[in-house]
């Protein structure tokens, strides 16, 4: 492979570890819920928030990117990239693979995102369990 490609991968490779890790992270998260207290939960549940508000403008603009090259791509016929190559119109046909990497790199950061958003939902969840839980005590209790 090319040294360009080797780079690509290696980049995206990184990315991947980065989102493996986080979702290792989430899953050690999730199984620990049941062992916090509601102040723990509701202190991960914040943080898990200001998380996702800090990238909110990131996450805006890889959604954006990731909608613009699935439009992009579906303007790019077949035929018209078999005749870069045939012409080899390498600008044209390096640009394209640009534009390809920039969409892979996009995806993942998109896909880590949602990984913070289920994170919050599940923190949500774990809070509002304890919520009607707690709400059903004295009811019980009065019987």
């Amino acid at each position: 492979m090319s040294v360009t490609v080797d780079q690509f991968c290696e980049k995206l490779r990184s990315r991947l570890d980065g989102a493996e890790t986080r979702f290792a992270t989430l899953k050690s998260n999730v199984k620990a819920l049941p062992k916090q207290g509601e102040q723990a939960l509701q202190n991960n549940l914040d943080q898990a928030r200001s998380k996702i508000e800090a990238n909110k403008k990131k996450v805006a603009q890889a959604q954006a990117n990731l909608k613009g090259r699935a439009e992009q791509k579906l303007s790019q016929t077949k035929e018209a990239i078999n005749e870069w190559k045939v012409k080899h119109e390498t600008t044209k046909l390096n640009a394209r693979a640009d534009r390809a990497e920039e969409y892979a790199a996009d995806a993942v950061d998109y896909a880590i995102a949602m990984m913070d958003q289920a994170e919050e939902a599940i923190l949500d969840a774990a809070v509002a369990r304890i919520d009607a839980d707690a709400a059903q005590t004295p009811a019980t209790a009065a019987r």
